[in-house]
């Protein structure tokens, strides 16, 4: 395990507080010049009568742990938040960031997670496909002076407009070099932690919570166009994630390997999707666990996520779009994309099938294994272009999303199963293809009848292993 620098950790432990807290930020419950302490006090005081069972504990939880950071560090508690962004440039749905000077004058910035419009614009970044970007320059009073495109630029709309906003905050509150500011963010907040620092000599640090990378096109960029400031600005970044965090191994890395940390993960009640939580790097007190190595979740999805990384761009960007246009319709809550992209069902299927492809491919190491791989890749395909198609005639576009994402789910979970196939009996699959379909019966009952198939049609091809 690589060890923390103790000013590091002090700052880590600082700044996800103030991530938590940007998961509760509203237009409602803070105001800028308002002291970290007293926002505590008015979220312990807030109706969530109509938040939902989990939503609600999930809300306390957080709120917990910020009023008990303050209890405990007098320097947190009376730091004064500011330059409040919220849908940033009228983006329903987009860019929400904020400041934090505290009383030694240290400026924290902090990104906010994927907004319900942003999903789409995390598979342009990793996708590897050149973009036109607008990036504005500002005075020191905060204004524009002009915007100077770039062409076959890897960044994307929401990146972009992450440092533009940094860029004018900067420029309205005379933050220059001398300046000490702490760059931080979970997420996508994370990764646009990282696009800022790499962007900007003004910061002295970054720390990124569970952030995704960047595509490879991406990085080489960077470098390209930094030279030797490149290295320089990737060693203020510091990356922290859970153990089992399955976001922060997508894409490529920006902070160096020594500067890659996991931690234990608090408890997830038995939820792997809580792995991502921001909440579940913290004890209730708001100090990161204890340092860890790296879980088996977490390095499993990394695998996946290099194999995508080696495709050509044109084809990359079906797998990286596609399923995060399903995580827009799922998580999204009908809120159009900011950056008005979408993604066809016909491109959506592609995209699933291209990416289970080169999975089930890469577990197999012997010609015999290669080969039976092929014919289950093929038999995929097949079943998954079928049922996707017919769930979408019977119930709609959104049923057809659903099916899709639980195809390539599928073909993830079993994966390791596939992988150990001599010491798994083929009356596994059957067991899990029971256990999965029991989940689904009564939501897509179409869905839940080709999934039984789908893995018979498995299990047969193994015996013949």
């Amino acid at each position: 395990m690589n060890n923390i620098d103790k000013e590091v950790l002090n700052a880590a432990n600082t700044e996800v507080v103030y991530n938590i807290f940007m998961y509760l930020l509203t237009a409602e419950n803070a105001k800028n010049g308002d002291r970290l302490s007293d926002i505590a006090v008015d979220l312990q005081n807030m109706d969530v009568s109509s938040l939902k069972g989990s939503e609600k504990l999930q809300f306390e939880k957080r709120a917990d742990i910020i009023k008990n950071a303050c209890a405990n560090d007098p320097t947190l508690a009376s730091s004064v938040i500011g330059n409040i962004a919220i849908d940033y440039n009228g983006k329903k749905g987009g860019m929400k960031a904020c400041t934090f000077t505290d009383e030694a004058g240290t400026v924290h910035v902090i990104f906010a997670g994927t907004g319900a419009g942003e999903w789409i614009d995390n598979g342009e970044g990793l996708s590897g496909v050149p973009e036109y970007n607008l990036y504005e320059k500002y005075d020191d009073m905060g204004n524009l002076l002009y915007t100077a495109p770039i062409r076959k630029d890897y960044a994307t709309d929401q990146q972009v407009e992450a440092l533009n906003w940094f860029n004018r905050t900067c420029g309205k509150n005379g933050w220059g070099k001398n300046t000490r500011m702490i760059v931080s963010g979970h997420s996508k907040g994370g990764n646009k932690a990282q696009f800022v620092t790499i962007n900007d000599r003004r910061v002295f640090m970054c720390i990124s919570f569970d952030g995704q990378g960047f595509s490879p096109e991406a990085a080489a960029l960077f470098k390209e166009r930094y030279g030797g400031a490149f290295e320089e600005r990737r060693k203020k970044i510091h990356s922290f994630s859970a153990d089992n965090d399955f976001v922060n191994v997508l894409g490529k890395r920006l902070a160096p390997d020594n500067q890659v940390y996991f931690l234990s993960s608090s408890d997830i009640n038995g939820n792997p999707f809580a792995y991502h939580n921001i909440e579940t790097l913290t004890g209730a007190d708001g100090k990161l666990n204890k340092q860890t190595k790296q879980g088996e979740i977490s390095q499993y999805i990394q695998n996946l996520s290099d194999i995508v990384m080696e495709m050509a761009p044109a084809e990359r960007q079906y797998v990286t779009l596609s399923i995060m246009s399903i995580l827009q319709s799922a998580l999204g809550g009908g809120v159009i994309p900011v950056n008005g992209d979408f993604v066809s069902a016909k491109d959506m299927v592609k995209g699933v099938i291209i990416a289970s492809a080169p999975t089930l491919l890469s577990l197999l190491f012997t010609r015999d294994g290669k080969e039976a791989a092929a014919d289950i890749a093929e038999i995929y395909t097949d079943n998954v272009t079928r049922f996707i198609e017919k769930t979408k005639m019977e119930q709609g576009a959104t049923a057809a999303a659903a099916a899709a994402f639980f195809s390539q789910a599928a073909v993830t979970f079993l994966a390791p199963i596939l992988s150990h196939r001599l010491r798994t009996d083929v009356s596994a699959f059957l067991d899990a293809a029971a256990a999965l379909g029991e989940k689904l019966n009564g939501l897509y009952i179409p869905l839940h009848n080709k999934t039984v198939s789908f893995f018979k049609d498995i299990a047969e091809k193994l015996k013949d292993m």
